[in-house]
Formats: structure tokens, C-alpha cells, sequence
């Protein structure tokens, strides 16, 4: 891989990093925020739920537009987005104004999550595609676990809106670094031909050291367009359909238990008798182990065949839950296990995120990933939901991570049975990629 595109892919995975920081910072916030307003258990999943509620709205209604306006465009405006929502929770006064501003960060983060991994899949080589892929998605865990380290640092001596604070000037920071250096998707320049395409096309083949072309590859649809209609009818023909309905059952799943993880361990962790600074660590762990669980996949998949691989992750992800619920009562083994819980339900998802963009041809890659990202989002909305309602009733913290053990081995059979439906020339058109190949 060349510098160009070594370079593309790391601001890609930063600017996942960030996402996840502001997605996931309410997890660490979230204590003391409840003490500050006296918001019930159920008030905290709802609080909790909101910025997954937003990634639903965002990958859904806005991920799409990528394929229309262009993955970095969509990117850059994301950004603003999500800097001002980080800047408005800062700001807020009561708990529908902080809910409102996590829907608005959200649906940036959802847009930015869809469009993100087939952007990085296109400046990666075939070689290293699924580990960069998989290197990317390590952007939430990173994230998660710079909140957690923010958290502990500012909220003692500024409270935790410096932490919000914090997370709107990186982002908004990021943003200017995105203007200068962030390429524009290839693939859709092939596809949509936007203005100067040719230009554009040909400063990216410099970039990466290959001679420029006199002309564009040919589109890959008759149309030229790869619109938003055709993307969508491309994920229902053929066996595509059952594919499509075994991703989403698969990445709703993976979704449920990995945010059911990620957004209640440290609260849990406290109902279990452990202290604030415990319960934060015991979040950073996870969080620790979910980046680890990334890299981890991302190696194998280039050894392994990832949809098997993937389903293993599932198996071991419940296997490590049943097995948190039981080092409940030792801090040490409850810390050493929270990052196996980590590794293995991150991992999950980020083998979803390697499988989808194979599966699928490229004019339609971003909105298979929007719509399967949105559909997913059922499971990261109802999980925190689901805790919040069942720590209410008198469940136990072992319990609970008993019970959400139980929806992963139904996502191990939803991801092995994709390997039963590969892509055929019935599926889908050919890839523009192929065409910027040959050029």
C-alpha cells in the first residue's frame, strides 16, 4: 500500500476513534449525571439509548446520501454535526435537552459509521483488506477508552460537561484536518462522475503512484449512476435477499449485546459493589479488549474465512458473558474477564463490518452497510432500554449478562448460514474497482 493510502486509512480509523468518544462518553458520564438530576435506572437506559437512537436516523436517512454526494462530503458535514451536538450536551440544562443533543450526535456517528469501513475498503489492497476494515472498527473501542480516561480526569475538577466540551473541540478539530486530507471515494467518482471526475480520479492515481488515464473506467450499471433505487433493489435480487435478511439479523444481534456491554458494564459493576473509579475501569477494560478482539480478527480473516470466523467470535462472546457473571464477586477476575467480554462481542461486530462490503457490488456497498447499520441499531437502541428496565424489576447484575449471552449464539447461526450464500453474477454488476485496476 502506498503512503496515500496508508494515510487515508488512518485518518479513517481517527476519525472512527472520535466518533466513538462521542458516542460512547455517556457511558462514563452517565453516574454522575444520575446523581446530579436523580434519574431512575430506566431514565439512565433511556439517556443511554439516545445516541444509539440517533445512529439508527443517521445511518438510515443520511448514510445513503454517499452514494450520491460522496463519502467524503458526507463525512466532513458529519463532522460539523456531531461537534456541534457534543457542544449543545455541554450546554444543556435538563434531561430532554441532553437527550436531543445525543439523537443529533448520533445520527452523525450512524451516517459516518456506514461510510466509513467501504471507504477504507476501497484504499485498501486485496491483501490487507479485511484487517484494515477490521483496524477501522477499532476506532470505537479506542474511543470509548479515551472517554473513560477524559471522564476520570475532567469530571473531578471541571464536572462532566468539560468532558462534552472536550469531545466537540477534538471533533471540530478533526474536521479541519478532514478538509485538507481526506480523499474522496474512487469508486464513486466512477460511478457518479461528478464534476471533474477526471481530475479528481487522476490526483488519486498520482497519490498512490500510478500512472493517470485519459479517461474514466466504464460505470458499472447502464446508468451510470449507481442511484440510490438501483443500490437499493441490487440488496433484494436474487440470493441477495436472503443474504441481506442474514446480515441484519446477525449485525442486530451483534449490536444488542456488544452496546448492552459497552454501555452498562461500569454501572453494573457498581450495582455489583464495586466503587466509581472500578466501575470506569472495569468500562475501559472492555473497551481495551474490544480493540484487541478488532485487531485480533483482522489478522485471521486474512488466514481464515471470515464468516466462519465471525461466527466463532459469536460463540465465544456468550461463552465469555456466562462467564463474567460469575467473577462478579472478584474484582480481579471480573477486570481480567471484562476484556475477554470485550474482545470477543467486538470482534463480532467488526467481522459484520469485513463480511458486508464483499457482499455486495459497489454501487450499492454504502447503503447495504447504511441499512444494515440502521437495522442493526433495534439491537444497540433496545439494549440499554432492556437493562435499564430489567435492573428496575430487581434483576441481578449476573443475571442480566447471563441472559444476553443467549442472543449470541442465534447471530453465530445467522453468520455461518451466509456462508452457504455467496455472490454470483446474478447478484450483482461488476465493480468499478476492477475497472480502476486495470486502469
Amino acid at each position: 500500500m502506498s503512503p496515500a493510502q496508508i494515510r487515508a486509512v488512518a485518518l479513517c480509523l481517527v476519525i472512527n476513534l472520535v466518533d466513538g468518544f462521542d458516542l460512547l462518553v455517556t457511558s462514563y458520564v452517565g453516574p454522575t449525571i444520575t446523581r446530579e438530576w436523580g434519574l431512575s435506572s430506566s431514565g439512565v437506559g433511556v439517556l443511554l439509548s439516545g445516541g444509539l437512537a440517533g445512529m439508527a436516523i443517521g445511518a438510515l436517512f443520511l448514510a445513503p446520501l454517499a452514494d450520491r454526494i460522496g463519502r467524503r462530503r458526507l463525512t466532513l458535514i458529519c463532522l460539523a454535526l456531531a461537534s456541534a451536538g457534543m457542544l449543545a450536551a455541554a450546554l444543556t440544562q435538563d434531561f430532554n435537552q441532553l437527550l436531543a443533543s445525543r439523537l443529533v450526535t448520533g445520527a452523525a456517528v450512524g451516517a459516518m459509521a456506514a461510510s466509513l469501513p467501504v471507504l477504507t475498503s476501497e484504499f485498501a489492497n486485496n491483501r490487507r483488506r479485511g484487517l484494515v476494515v477490521a483496524l477501522i472498527t477499532t476506532g470505537y473501542g479506542l474511543g470509548s477508552v479515551i472517554a473513560g480516561v477524559a471522564a476520570g480526569l475532567l469530571i473531578g475538577s471541571y464536572g462532566w460537561r468539560s468532558v462534552f466540551v472536550f469531545g466537540s473541540v477534538v471533533t471540530a478539530a478533526l474536521f479541519l484536518v478532514g478538509l485538507r486530507y481526506l480523499p474522496e471515494s474512487m469508486d464513486y467518482l466512477v460511478a457518479r462522475r461528478p464534476a471533474n471526475a477526471l481530475e479528481r480520479f487522476n490526483r488519486l492515481m498520482v497519490s498512490m503512484g500510478r500512472a493517470p488515464v485519459e479517461t474514466l473506467p466504464a460505470p458499472a450499471s447502464p446508468s451510470g449512476s449507481g442511484s440510490g433505487k438501483v443500490a437499493l433493489e441490487s440488496l433484494f435480487r436474487g440470493s441477495n435477499a436472503v443474504r441481506t435478511v442474514l446480515v441484519w439479523v446477525a449485525f442486530t444481534i451483534a449490536q444488542l449485546v456488544f452496546y448492552f456491554g459497552s454501555s452498562w458494564t461500569p454501572s453494573l459493576l457498581l450495582k455489583a459493589g464495586m466503587s466509581n473509579q472500578q466501575g470506569i475501569s472495569g468500562g475501559v477494560l472492555f473497551s481495551l479488549g474490544g480493540v484487541t478482539g478488532a485487531i485480533l480478527l483482522g489478522v485471521l480473516a486474512s488466514r481464515f474465512e471470515p464468516r466462519r470466523l465471525t461466527a466463532a467470535y459469536f460463540v465465544a462472546g456468550a461463552l465469555m458473558l456466562i462467564l463474567f457473571s460469575f467473577s462478579l464477586g472478584t474484582l480481579a477476575t471480573a477486570l481480567v474477564v471484562a476484556v475477554l467480554v470485550g474482545l470477543f462481542l467486538n470482534g463480532s461486530v467488526s467481522g459484520i463490518n469485513v463480511i458486508v462490503p464483499s457482499l455486495y457490488p459497489a454501487e450499492s456497498r454504502a447503503t447495504a452497510l447504511g441499512l444494515a447499520v440502521a437495522v442493526s441499531r433495534l439491537g444497540a437502541v433496545l439494549a440499554p432500554l432492556i437493562a435499564g428496565f430489567l435492573l428496575e424489576a430487581g434483576w441481578t447484575p449476573g443475571s442480566m449478562f447471563q441472559v444476553f449471552a443467549i442472543p449470541g449464539l442465534i447471530g453465530a447461526a445467522a453468520v455461518f448460514l451466509l456462508t452457504r450464500f455467496r455472490r454470483t453474477t446474478e447478484d450483482a454488476t461488476p465493480e468499478p474497482r476492477a475497472a480502476v485496476a486495470e486502469a
